[in-house]
């Protein structure tokens, strides 16, 4: 318990440093685009369900070898209280690819619901700020404005099967950014995730997922996901997006990840997309991702 609540101080307090010196503007497609790696990133009932504290950082850019590229690092910790009863997390992002880069914090908080049949079914909410350029038209300048983020959603889980359902923006409201000639809305995509794990040989251990986001006015999103464990140390995937959608266009594209279980408490992967989520337009398509977990006390191996 006490490890918990120093972590979730310390995180807490990086965090709005963060926000603090760096300027900000948009949305989070970049965020729902990770919830491969941290599913917390589009549910926020998925808080706490692993039942152990853990911190998650992603850094993301794309040319790895060129100095000075904008870089997008997001970071996520989550843990539990009350026996499990209870989840706490925290997210922050600071995005530089996006047209409209974005600054934000996020805090949620699940209420988990053991069952007799063994799984666990949450609930939960999350809350935060949006820091975004909004443009007035009427003085011709722009300035930074910190903007509510309200979301909802509901994950169920056994040993072999998982489901979640989740509205993670549910602020509907209008803007002006700063650079454009018309007024943007927040994206606010409907999350259907299902998934489950088998084992089809000794040591390997396989999760298939589908994940579905529905917009309105935009053609539905599948992501078709393939996940494989050996020997709970390597861990490869591929997933393929179809009709993603983001601050500019719909797209599909596919995304390949590798993660290495270095020791019981540090995780590291690498993912490499074919286009990015938030920005297709830049000159080059692919975006890298360096992904880190590290988790102080871990009870069982995670396969997610």
């Amino acid at each position: 318990m006490i490890v918990i609540k120093k972590g979730f101080l310390y995180l807490f307090g990086l965090f709005s440093l963060a926000l603090i010196a760096t300027p900000a503007r948009a949305q989070r497609e970049v965020l729902y685009a990770q919830y491969l790696s941290n599913p917390l990133t589009i549910n926020p009932a998925y808080t706490g369900v692993r039942e152990v504290f853990s911190m998650t950082g992603i850094f993301r850019r794309k040319w790895l070898g060129v100095q000075g590229f904008p870089v997008t690092q997001s970071f996520g910790a989550d843990g539990s209280l009350a026996q499990g009863g209870l989840g706490l997390g925290l997210q922050a992002l600071n995005d530089r690819m996006s047209p409209y880069s974005n600054t934000g914090i996020y805090g949620s908080l699940a209420y988990h619901i053991k069952l007799p049949s063994g799984g666990k079914v949450s609930f939960g909410g999350s809350g935060g700020i949006n820091v975004l350029p909004v443009y007035n038209p009427g003085t011709g300048m722009g300035f930074n404005r910190a903007l509510p983020s309200v979301g909802v959603g509901v994950h169920y889980q056994s040993d072999n099967f998982w489901a979640g359902v989740s509205k993670p923006e549910l602020v509907n409201r209008p803007l002006s950014l700063s650079g454009s000639n018309s007024p943007i809305r927040y994206n606010r995509p409907l999350f259907v995730h299902v998934g489950g794990q088998m084992v089809p040989a000794d040591n390997v251990v396989l999760l298939p997922s589908i994940l579905i986001t529905q917009q309105t006015d935009l053609p539905l999103g599948i992501d078709l996901n393939a996940k494989a464990w050996f020997y709970q140390k390597l861990g490869l995937g591929v997933s393929v997006r179809l009709n993603n959608s983001s601050l500019i266009a719909t797209q599909s594209y596919v995304m390949g990840m590798a993660e290495y279980e270095l020791s019981r408490n540090i995780r590291v992967g690498y993912t490499i997309s074919s286009r990015t989520a938030e920005n297709p337009n830049f000159p080059q398509r692919s975006v890298h991702e360096l992904v880190f977990r590290f988790t102080p006390n871990p009870l069982l191996f995670s396969h997610r």
